[in-house]
């Protein structure tokens, strides 16, 4: 036997062992994976409109290497009360190593029995129905982790689609080609948005005559088979400009 046949012989009869005890480390942990089902949850409540306090969102994550078919979603208080959040046909998908965000119905009023019930959202224990089974989910309140924040209200005004702000003087809505426009025209004369046509800015500030004055100049008022001319009184009120 040649030198390298031994060193082959012994490299075999040293790391075989070895090789099987990895792959069947391998196996099971894969198997593992897709055994049983493993799902958590995070909740949040408030209230909203004319409805009281609920949970309004589940975010449910999976962490098996499996789908998990999601029928309804329940939660239980003081583990003999059962919620019935919502239901679905039908069912949602929560697919393997992701997370799915379901929004809850609202309702108007809880009852056990003929007693009003309000529920201590914060213990609440989230359960999915899946195919064959309930699954208990390992459940988490998540808090509103910006609460100290004052919050900055968002106002948006659009007119056709498009958002303005309080620079825009006026609005042109005209029809080229029979497609209607909508082109905004700055304080300070600028025309953009949807213009495309020449000039582009009408040499001084934008007033009413100014404005007339430009698209009788360049003969628009022929050229457009429609327009209209409003005049920006403040964010979301317009006035039409007489010709």
């Amino acid at each position: 036997m040649s030198y390298f046949d031994v060193i082959f012989t012994l490299s075999n009869e040293i790391f075989k062992p070895f090789l099987l005890v990895v792959s069947s480390t391998f196996a099971i942990y894969f198997a593992y994976k897709k055994i049983g089902n493993r799902v958590t949850a995070q909740y949040s409540f408030g209230c909203e409109g004319f409805t009281p306090s609920r949970i309004k969102e589940v975010v449910l994550s999976n962490k098996k290497d499996k789908p998990v078919n999601i029928y309804a979603i329940h939660a239980v208080f003081h583990n003999d009360l059962l919620l019935e959040l919502d239901k679905y046909s039908p069912p949602k998908v929560l697919k393997p190593y992701e997370s799915l965000s379901l929004s809850m119905s609202p309702y108007s009023s809880l009852n056990v029995g003929s007693d009003k019930y309000k529920p201590d959202f914060m213990s609440a224990e989230i359960y999915i129905e899946s195919d064959d089974k309930v699954i208990k989910c390992k459940s988490r309140y998540r808090p509103e982790l910006l609460g100290k924040y004052a919050k900055v209200s968002v106002n948006i005004c659009s007119y056709n689609g498009f958002v303005y702000d309080e620079t825009v003087a006026y609005i042109l809505v005209y029809v080229l080609d029979n497609c209607m426009k909508t082109a905004f025209i700055h304080k300070s004369g600028y025309i953009g948005n949807e213009w495309e046509l020449s000039p582009n800015h009408l040499g001084q500030n934008a007033t009413d005559q100014n404005v007339l004055g430009m698209i009788v100049a360049h003969k628009f008022d022929k050229f457009f088979s429609f327009h209209v001319i409003y005049r920006v009184l403040s964010l979301g009120k317009l006035e039409a400009v007489k010709a």
